[in-house]
């Protein structure tokens, strides 16, 4: 006998690590070279005092098979070619058939083959490969006569071959199964293991998103005012000999451009140093971000979250929570509103998210014109996740509407 397991198996689809099988299947290499070898000696010492030419050629046959498993099973490894089954099955079957033909005293290896078959062919060579084993051992024990096995070894060796096919069947759908279940799981993990690659990536293009925005943000304000103060300076220098009257009139001016630049960097920075969602839920988040800008600008804010949203992805949860505060803290800024309704919606395929406010409305062109970076950041961050953003506004006030795709 060799060890339990199928050769069409490979070492990949076994739930058990392959050392184990490996170990497992050195034991039944030893185990079935001592029975070939234990069956030759015991020949030899039955009729030790009476040897002949059939004995010697009983227990040559005997290491003959012993030989014949060595080189075709053991030194072939895993998974045993379908060469070498052949080779060894036919070839030891008949060595073994002409060993009981001479003497019926080894019959019993038969058994040794049963056990094999189990353990080295796949299922559909087990099923007449071990019944031709069992009529083989049949008709040795019945002295090579078909009309003389008794009823009862008929009933027999029928139960032993139905037993013994019931218990390969049932190993088999074990083994089977676990392969199933180990591939399945080696799938979830390389699964696992890609979305979390792309999640590095999400966040990773997040960051050169919102880097790439600062950027732009500072070159558009600061770098536009700088530009500006270093024009109006040079000119008050010039005037200021000629006209001081009119020159301190362009220094109150620059100290206003000088105010308005400073703002931009507060809000740029602040923007910057906003926190992301971190640990929070967005639904908790929106809401808490709706009381506190209610309580600081005097604004009554009808925050409505449907059920669902927490269970949105990192990426899109962070996108909905930016663009909900740039749209709050513009209108905080800007649109001289005194309500606000704010609505989060899940539909099968998409989020929806809607702000909308009552004041003065939004400019023509509002995201083209210098200074509304936030909203082209806004768009941008939609957009990246394949996305719409929509801005509509008039007398009536403004509003905001987002639809991000959800698998």
């Amino acid at each position: 006998m060799t060890e339990t397991r199928p050769s069409h198996l490979a070492d990949s689809e076994l739930p058990i690590p392959a050392q184990y099988f490996k170990l497992y299947g050195r034991f039944w290499d030893v185990a079935s070279l001592l029975i070939f070898s234990l069956a030759a000696a015991a020949v030899l010492i039955a009729n030790g005092n009476e040897l002949t030419w059939r004995e010697w050629t009983i227990a040559a046959l005997s290491i003959g098979q012993g030989l014949l498993y060595f080189f075709c099973i053991t030194r072939g490894g895993w998974p045993v070619s379908r060469r070498n089954l052949a080779l060894y099955f036919v070839g030891g079957v008949c060595m073994w058939g002409v060993a009981c033909w001479l003497d019926p005293f080894t019959w019993w290896l038969g058994f040794t083959y049963f056990g094999q078959m189990f353990g080295l062919l796949p299922l559909r060579a087990v099923l007449p490969g071990t019944a031709i084993v069992t009529f083989l051992i049949a008709l040795i024990t019945s002295d090579w006569n078909l009309r003389q096995i008794p009823l009862g070894a008929v009933i027999g060796f029928t139960f032993q071959w139905i037993g013994g096919m019931t218990i390969f069947l049932f190993i088999s759908g074990i083994i089977r199964t676990s392969g199933e279940r180990a591939k399945l799981i080696k799938k979830l993990e390389a699964t696992q293991k890609e979305l979390e690659l792309a999640r590095q990536r999400d966040a990773e293009l997040a960051t050169l998103q919102e880097r790439e925005r600062l950027a732009r943000d500072l070159h558009d304000s600061l770098g536009h005012a700088l530009v500006a103060i270093s024009v109006q300076l040079e000119a008050i220098q010039r005037l200021y000999k000629v006209d001081s009257g009119q020159a301190s009139k362009q220094i109150d001016e620059l100290k206003n451009l000088t105010r308005a630049s400073m703002d931009d960097l507060r809000r740029s920075l602040a923007g910057l140093r906003a926190p992301g969602l971190g640990e929070r839920r967005l639904s908790e988040a929106l809401q808490t971000l709706s009381v506190d800008l209610g309580q600081r600008a005097h604004l009554q804010i009808h925050c409505h979250i449907a059920e669902g949203v927490d269970g949105l992805s990192i990426t899109h949860a962070e996108t909905l929570w930016r663009v909900a505060q740039e749209a709050l803290t513009n209108i905080e800024h800007h649109a001289a509103a005194r309500t606000v309704q704010l609505q989060l919606d899940i539909e099968s395929n998409a989020a929806l998210l809607s702000i909308q406010d009552d004041g003065r409305g939004l400019p023509p062109d509002a995201e083209k014109q210098p200074g509304h970076y936030g909203l082209r950041g806004m768009r941008e961050r939609v957009e990246g996740l394949g996305g719409t953003l929509t801005l509509t506004g008039n007398n009536n006030g403004s509003r905001v509407d987002v639809k991000l795709p959800i698998l």
